[in-house]
């Protein structure tokens, strides 16, 4: 009966061992894959800040079907801005990029450029939020 005991760890570890290592691949290899360079991705759509806007208030699904997690440039006037936040048309926030900067050319109602990450809507705020953008057009 030791004998069969043996062979019935020995069957179960041989089972066992390759999903332990299979599984230490599979959680080493997620956590180390490169990042997305948002910069050099190519936007997927251009439009215009208000027609986003008012997309996403009158149609939600079909604007985050359209949209959500896709690289977006968008056109728009600065309504608000904070060290790493621009906001279009008092409806669309934009995060900056870490390696993005407002300078004096970023201000109240001037007209610009914005590429980045469509995260979706923010039905509380009534907001279209947009992370990893850079400014391309001031």
């Amino acid at each position: 009966s030791i004998m069969i005991n043996k062979k019935t760890t020995w069957s179960f570890l041989r089972i066992l061992i390759p999903l332990f290592v299979a599984g230490i691949a599979v959680v080493y290899y997620t956590y180390n894959k490169p990042h997305r360079d948002f910069n050099k991705s190519p936007s997927q759509f251009t439009v215009e800040s208000k027609k986003l806007i008012s997309f996403y208030q009158n149609n939600l699904k079909e604007a985050n079907s359209k949209y959500l997690d896709k690289i977006i440039l968008i056109t728009g006037v600065i309504t608000d801005f904070e060290k790493d936040i621009i906001i279009l048309d008092n409806g669309i926030v934009c995060t900056l990029d870490s390696s993005q900067k407002i300078d004096d050319q970023i201000y109240t109602g001037s007209e610009i450029s914005i590429k980045g990450r469509c995260i979706g809507y923010d039905d509380l705020f009534e907001e279209v939020r947009v992370d990893h953008s850079f400014i391309i057009k001031r």
